[in-house]
């Protein structure tokens, strides 16, 4: 929008004008003028809004006070509803913003934005005809030559657009941006031979930096020669063997080609390099570690470059918590506490440093300590949503069911106070407050409150919350599935038990737990055979997903082939959910008198 230098102008211009208007005109214009600086005062201390109402009242007043109709019209693209950005109305806005530009066309500020409105309104030859006629009044100013080169590239003039940059280049010299743009513009035209061309003279300028090879390997790539492509990284780290861009750039070849032994290789020569961004690092270290993890590599290389990352920078917390997020990725969740503990030290401010150490306590199943980290936090940082929700499931961890309760009461009224955490909600109209997201959060609050009342050993309470979920949220596949659960578990209501599990398997087939649910259910419906066929799926569904080891999935299979006369295949399966969780005394029992216990 208008600086305030250009408002103080236009102010002594408006009174000029309106000294020589009628007298009825003169009070139109003295109160859109009022108007109009209020809302640029409004937009001043940045509120948008009220702004944008002086704005309209300024020009619904006077529809010939140009600055006024300019400044709503602008204003008007930014109000973001679907009936203010159809196009009839975008191109309203537009029209509002003309008269000003053509009355002071050499205002750089509304003409560049005016053309640049125009151009993302797919009305391309308005914009030219503006950027053209600034150019014609501001001779070689950089950001015109700019937007001009971008129109005209835009309405396929690559020609025009070429010469454009090149008088930009005249006047602001010679740039690897300015190279990089026309070489896109080249490659848009076909023109192959001129993109290489144009940065062998990026490199003639400067024969010795190697970021313009690698730029030069870029347009290669982008070509597809890969012989080419190859050749100038290697140019690249030649000239500087040191450069982490270059190697880096080799890295990411050899990943694409597939040759994992020279990406490995180069990753780590990149990593230990001393001339490469902090933030670089990082975010490659991350994808190499995250490789050896996946491919269950020697994480030997991994720990070593975390000791060479930590003498070049031994104060540098970013660096602790990329080593404890490693730690936690391998089950080390004493050395990521270890690691993030120092990185809170450094920067205890750091929120995201807090809500790490408390997943790594939670992971290792150390909620108590957990609890006591979000208290310490306090101290230092201010609670958010998120991790308020983890103390909500530290202090169920720690059997702390009061705080819990408390934790997730404070969630939920801070969505809608006042809501009940187990009575019915009645009233219909508290889901219209509400957007999907806000009904799918309320959802998710509730089923949790739900299961940690069932974890607390409050049955009542827990049906309760889970009817309050599904209030918000009737076809929640998560709370349908658990409430499922432990209505079946607990001799509840079978029938609507089987019910809801079917929805919930009915909304994603292929998930293992829903369809162990339901296989459950059936079971306790004594459908035997049905069961057996379903938590099979859900065994051979979690194998396939990498997440079969659980004890459950086991000791439901092996509790459903006893039913279905298949004593030895149950026993093998009891063995392996023992194996799972070698303290449940149900399981031991079992297994050693080789047949089914209900307790």
């Amino acid at each position: 929008m208008k600086k305030t230098a250009h408002i103080i102008l236009f102010f002594l211009a408006v009174v000029a004008i309106a000294a020589m208007a009628a007298p009825g005109e003169q009070s139109l214009r003295r109160k859109a003028r009022y108007y109009y600086l209020e809302g640029a005062r409004k937009q001043a201390e940045g509120n948008m809004p009220q702004a944008y109402e002086y704005y309209k009242k300024a020009y619904m007043t006077d529809s010939s006070y140009v600055e006024a109709a300019s400044a709503y019209g602008m204003n008007r693209l930014m109000v973001q509803t679907d009936s203010m950005q159809s196009g009839r109305q975008l191109m309203r806005s537009l029209a509002l913003m003309r008269p000003y530009v053509e009355m002071y066309p050499a205002d750089e500020y509304e003409s560049r934005s005016y053309a640049f409105v125009a151009s993302r309104l797919d009305t391309l030859p308005e914009a030219i005809r503006v950027y053209e006629r600034l150019d014609s009044l501001k001779p070689g100013n950089g950001m015109n030559l700019l937007q001009l080169a971008d129109a005209y590239m835009a309405s396929r003039q690559p020609e025009k657009a070429l010469q454009t940059l090149d008088r930009f280049e005249l006047t602001e010299g010679k740039s690897p941006q300015l190279s990089l743009k026309k070489m896109s513009f080249m490659l848009a035209k076909g023109d192959t031979l001129a993109a290489v061309a144009e940065a062998d003279t990026l490199i003639a300028s400067n024969p010795h930096e190697p970021s313009f090879r690698i730029l030069k390997g870029n347009l290669y790539e982008v070509i597809g020669d890969n012989d080419s492509t190859l050749a100038a990284y290697k140019e690249a780290e030649r000239i500087s063997p040191d450069n982490g861009a270059a190697k880096l750039a080799l890295a990411n070849y050899y990943k694409a080609a597939g040759d994992s032994v020279a990406y490995d290789s180069k990753v780590y020569e990149a990593l230990l390099s001393e001339d490469f961004e902090l933030e670089d690092k990082l975010s490659l270290l991350s994808e190499y570690l995250q490789t050896l993890l996946d491919d269950s590599s020697d994480t030997a290389r991994g720990d070593h470059l975390f000791s060479v990352l930590q003498e070049q920078y031994p104060h540098e917390p970013k660096v602790l918590d990329l080593a404890a997020r490693y730690s936690g990725a391998k089950g080390d969740f004493k050395d990521a506490e270890e690691q993030i503990e120092y990185a809170i030290d450094l920067d205890p401010s750091n929120i995201e440093y807090w809500g790490s150490l408390m997943r790594f306590q939670l992971a290792d199943d150390r909620g108590a300590d957990a609890v006591a980290t979000y208290r310490r936090a306090l101290q230092h940082v201010e609670t958010t949503d998120p991790l308020r929700l983890m103390y909500a499931s530290a202090a169920t961890m720690a059997k702390d069911y009061g705080e819990a309760e408390k934790a997730y009461a404070e969630l939920i009224h801070s969505v809608l106070p006042g809501l009940p955490l187990t009575d019915s909600i009645t009233d219909s109209r508290t889901r219209t407050q509400l957007s999907y997201d806000g009904l799918t959060r309320m959802n998710s609050l509730y089923t949790m409150l739900g299961d940690m009342y069932y974890t607390s050993g409050d049955l009542d309470k827990t049906f309760k919350a889970y009817d309050n979920a599904l209030y918000f949220l009737p076809s929640s596949p998560m709370t349908l599935n658990n409430y499922a659960y432990f209505l079946a578990e607990n001799d509840g209501d079978i029938d609507r038990a089987e019910k809801m599990s079917r929805e919930a398997i009915d909304q994603e087939p292929e998930n293992e737990t829903y369809l162990d649910t339901y296989a459950w259910v059936l079971f306790k419906k004594k459908n035997y055979k049905e069961a057996l066929e379903y938590q099979t799926k859900a065994l051979e569904t979690a194998k396939a997903a990498g997440t079969a080891e659980n004890a459950e999935f086991y000791s439901h299979l092996g509790d459903i082939q006893f039913m279905n006369g298949q004593p030895k295949e149950a026993l093998e399966n009891w063995k392996k959910a023992l194996e799972l969780e070698p303290g449940d005394a149900l399981l031991k029992k079992k297994v050693t008198h080789k047949t089914f216990f209900f307790e």
